[in-house]
This record gives structure tokens, C-alpha cells and sequence, in this order.
């Protein structure tokens, strides 16, 4: 019954509709009101579209804008990432012979706790 009623809505909709563009065809096609109307429509779409043209080309520069700005950014990090390689090669290298240094000092100190040879513990 439900199922019914949906597709009695449903034909009473598509009728409706269909009357309803008929109707505003016939008054779009055939009245001198209609006539201006429509072209008054026809008008604004025009600007519509010419705008949105306009639009859609203004996003285009700007992305392309976007992409150039992107692409230097890109090259100074990685200028910058370069030039940090280095000293972070040099800094390390310099922890590292800081380490070795504390390694002997500690092999050192640890020859004078012993006895013989022997450790002390």
C-alpha cells in the first residue's frame, strides 16, 4: 500500500511538473513579457558565464602564481638544508673526536686503579 502511495505521489509530481513547464514555455515563448524576460535571462547567463570565465582564468594565474612561490620555497630549503648538512657533519665529527678523547682519558683512568694489572674491585 505504502509502495502506492509513493509512486501515486511520484506520476502526481512528474504530471505537475510537466504542466508546469508547459506552461512556463508557452509564456516564455508566446507573451511579449515572456519574450523580454527570456532575454533577460539569456543576458544574465551571458554575464554569468563571462564572469566565471574571468574567474576560472584568475585561479589559473594564481595557481600558477602558487606553484612558482612553491618551487622557490622548495629550492631554499634546500639550499638551507645543504648548507646545515655541513656543519652538522663537522659538528659531529667534532663529537666525535670529543668522545674518543673521553674514551683514552677514561682508559687512563682506569690503568691507575689498577694493581699489577689487576683491578682494584
Amino acid at each position: 500500500m505504502n509502495e502506492q502511495k509513493h509512486s501515486h505521489n511520484f506520476f502526481t509530481g512528474l504530471i505537475l511538473g510537466a504542466i508546469v513547464g508547459a506552461g512556463l514555455y508557452y509564456f516564455l515563448t508566446s507573451t511579449e513579457e515572456g519574450k523580454k524576460i527570456k532575454t533577460q535571462l539569456k543576458e544574465k547567463g551571458k554575464d554569468v558565464l563571462g564572469d566565471l570565465t574571468g574567474l576560472v582564468e584568475e585561479i589559473e594565474v594564481k595557481g600558477q602564481e602558487f606553484k612558482q612561490k612553491a618551487k622557490q620555497v622548495q629550492a631554499q630549503l634546500e639550499q638551507r638544508a645543504k648548507s646545515m648538512e655541513g656543519q652538522v657533519v663537522e659538528e659531529a665529527k667534532g663529537q666525535l673526536a670529543r668522545i674518543k678523547e673521553l674514551r683514552e682519558r677514561g682508559r687512563q683512568a682506569a690503568k691507575s686503579f689498577t694493581r699489577n694489572g689487576k683491578p682494584l674491585s
